[in-house]
């Protein structure tokens, strides 16, 4: 907040109250990731990122380089947030049940072949439904390392790099909030498909905007309209996982961020 840059009102909506916090502290949680993997994301994906956002605050132009890192960041920042680590940990059972049926049916398509021996055929059964069982308690490391891994793919930073990138100004009268997910897309839509659209918070009064209306990896400054902000504020407020950011407390905040499925709007620009 202006009187005290060093922090930053949290809006909880586990808790649904606000907390005045130190910035060094909010969206912290330890031993979310080991400190190598720490230290790679500053020295590699945060640090690469910061000289970009400060010529995108001054509305300079960036080179191929800087985009790259740019949009390197906001694919890590997708990866690697409480909601996506929640949404995979989700998808864990039916991804173990898919590949389980998927091995069963192999095996008893070959039980139905000729001079097969059936007693290897129910041993081979039985070994897959242990093999089941363990991995429903305790999924196999390689899916929990992917699980917790923050770094993207290279197909999902070149798509982030390749979307028209909009850089949106707010008005004097109006603010962008920012969340624990603050880079928000349609799920249903994901990044590639041509409704995709990409919405990221830089500064208070500055946000990206991405999506494929215009021209291939076009980058363009504009000023928004109040009603541009809003939705912004809507898909941050509505995709976090738990904590909303905001410069001072403001009952708006709690209001858009407790609203239960939000109308979120699809942006059509001109």
């Amino acid at each position: 907040m202006p009187s005290d840059p060093g922090t930053i009102w949290v809006y909880d909506k586990k808790l649904s109250r606000f907390k005045h916090l130190p910035i060094k502290v909010v969206a912290q949680e330890p031993g979310f990731y080991d400190p190598s993997t720490e230290k790679a994301l500053s020295e590699n994906i945060e640090g690469p990122a910061n000289t970009v956002l400060a010529a995108l605050r001054k509305e300079k132009s960036l080179d191929r380089n800087h985009r790259l890192k740019l949009a390197l960041y906001i694919s890590a920042m997708i990866m690697r947030v409480p909601r996506r680590r929640r949404k995979a940990r989700e998808m864990v059972p039916s991804a173990i049940q898919s590949t389980v049926d998927r091995t069963r049916n192999a095996v008893e398509s070959l039980a139905r072949r000729k001079g097969t021996d059936r007693l290897q055929v129910q041993r081979m059964l039985n070994e897959i439904e242990r093999v089941r069982k363990m991995f429903q308690l305790e999924p196999p490391p390689n899916l929990v390392h992917q699980i917790r891994s923050p770094w993207p793919s290279e197909k999902m930073v070149r798509t982030v790099y390749d979307m028209v990138w909009r850089i949106v100004r707010a008005p004097a009268n109006a603010q962008f909030l920012t969340g624990d997910n603050p880079a928000f897309f349609f799920e249903g839509f994901g990044l590639g498909t041509p409704r995709a659209e990409l919405t990221f918070p830089i500064a208070s009064d500055l946000a990206l905007f991405g999506c494929w209306q215009g021209h291939k990896a076009d980058l363009i400054h504009i000023q928004a309209r109040p009603v541009l902000v809003r939705e912004l504020n809507r898909r941050v407020a509505s995709g976090s996982e738990r904590f909303v950011f905001f410069h001072s407390e403001q009952a708006w905040v709690a209001t858009v961020a407790d609203k239960q499925d939000p109308h979120l709007s699809e942006i059509r620009w001109q």
